[in-house]
């Protein structure tokens, strides 16, 4: 997987992930000062907190290497998955309402984050037609995500709610610039098995069932996708 760009210290404006985060569509003023208020923090380990559960809300994180979950935990302590997060993406807008954090966020590979402290970046925002509207479509985009999640539960199969995570995690490399039908995916299968609302034995079983019928591929942390529109088509097939 080759970045746009390399180097965690570059600025927004050199950014290969600024069409998909804040910098988005923004002149270079603009950028300017969006990137006088970006921390930029030292790497995490797998397993780390980003932040959890309870913690004063300060910032928004956008992810530039790695990968992080959000989780919860049920009354009998069972770990419950809200979402993965890829480079380029947000996460923290949970706790923009309740001034504290709602979920865990857990690195699943060495992380890289820029931190943008929220006060900060509002002002800026009412300053910044832009950025304000680009705030808006995040937020949006993180409520039909939340939706579109719930939809896959009710009314999809096993395997169809598999092929289209399979699908979103292509897309969002994709939209990064990345290799789409061959990328690295550091999520354990268990933990898709959560997501997904399925046992890890029905994920075992058809990613081998995938596998057979030449559709795709994901062993050692590496998914290839073998046929993308066979994929597609059995993500898409109505359920009787």
């Amino acid at each position: 997987m080759t970045e746009k760009h390399s180097g965690f210290n570059a600025s927004c404006a050199k950014c290969a992930l600024q069409t998909i985060c804040f910098a988005n569509g923004l002149y270079e003023t603009d950028l300017d000062r969006l990137d006088e208020l970006v921390d930029r923090l030292p790497s995490i380990s797998k397993g780390e907190y980003l932040y959890s559960a309870g913690d004063e809300f300060s910032c928004l994180y956008a992810i530039r290497a790695g990968i992080v979950k959000l989780i919860s935990f049920s009354e009998d302590e069972t770990e419950v998955i809200h979402g993965f997060y890829l480079p380029g993406d947000i996460v923290g807008m949970e706790a923009m309402a309740y001034d504290a954090h709602e979920f865990y966020a857990v690195a699943l590979d060495t992380t890289t984050v820029c931190a943008l402290p929220y006060g900060q970046l509002a002002s800026l925002s009412s300053e910044v037609p832009h950025l304000n509207s680009q705030m808006f479509s995040l937020m949006s985009r993180e409520i039909m995500s939340s939706r579109l999640h719930s939809t896959i539960l009710t009314q999809k199969t096993a395997e169809q709610r598999l092929a289209d995570f399979i699908l979103l995690m292509s897309t969002k490399y994709k939209s990064r610039g990345y290799e789409h039908r061959q990328f690295r995916l550091n999520i354990l299968h268990r933990d898709v098995a959560n997501f997904l609302n399925l046992t890890p034995e029905t994920v075992s079983r058809i990613l081998g069932k995938f596998q057979k019928e030449a559709l795709m591929t994901w062993k050692k942390k590496e998914v290839i996708i073998k046929n993308e529109n066979g994929l597609r088509e059995l993500a898409n097939d109505s359920v009787e």
